[in-house]
């Protein structure tokens, strides 16, 4: 199967958004994968030819087409990825995500115990408030009141609130890039939410209940 060759998935009809990538190598392990903000898109391409190279199906996800923030997602469309990854004959699962997918992540991972290798790449083990991308009074990203990261059976999780709301939140964002010279620097509204709202026990991962292996990366010099 060529690597532009793909069965595509969406939310309303299949109970998720994504695509999914059989390697050339037959294999019965998958990963799914959440890098790049569209399962079909430069980044996930490449990504998906990279593990291929590992002989891996892959399985690209992405919250939903056009929909580049992370808010309220619901943790059956990684449920659903996993039915349909088993019945393509895929014995053996795993999960990788970088920032907020690798929250997702661990998330996920923790819910679902056919996940058998978790990689987060930089995530936090916690559930944030969500959040939207886009374009709106200047901003480019905001959060959204009520709102968590994740929901499953029909509740949002408990999340750490933002301290910072809209538009207040991208502007403090924009400033510490500015300051720092980073393309994006959101250190200072994670601190400062912290330190205004102690995590509590239900909206940290339960990271503990995670199956398999757990390879977590994080980078010194990280501000996201």
């Amino acid at each position: 199967m060529d690597i532009m060759e793909k069965i595509h998935f969406e939310p309303d009809t299949d109970g998720f958004y994504g695509a999914y990538w059989k390697c050339p190598t037959p294999t019965d392990c998958a990963i799914i994968a959440m890098i790049g903000d569209d399962p079909d898109d430069y980044l996930a391409k490449t990504m998906v030819k990279w593990l291929h190279g590992f002989e891996l199906n892959v399985m690209s996800m992405s919250p939903a087409k056009k929909d580049y923030g992370h808010h309220n997602y619901p943790l059956e469309r990684i449920e659903n990825a996993i039915k349909k990854l088993k019945s393509l004959g895929n014995k053996k699962i795993s999960i990788v995500g970088a920032s907020t997918t690798g929250t997702l992540a661990l998330t996920a991972a923790s819910y679902f115990h056919d996940i058998t290798l978790t990689i987060g790449l930089t995530p936090s083990d916690f559930v944030w408030q969500g959040f939207m991308q886009g374009k709106k009074d200047g901003c480019k990203e905001w959060p959204i009141e009520g709102e968590s990261l994740f929901t499953y059976k029909g509740e949002p999780l408990p999340y750490m609130p933002f301290v910072y709301q809209h538009p207040q939140y991208w502007q403090v964002i924009a400033s510490e890039s500015k300051r720092t010279g980073d393309m994006l620097n959101s250190l200072k509204l994670f601190d400062d939410s912290e330190k205004a709202h102690p995590i509590t026990e239900d909206e940290f991962i339960k990271v503990e209940n995670i199956k398999g292996k757990l390879l977590l990366i994080g980078g010194d010099d990280d501000v996201l």
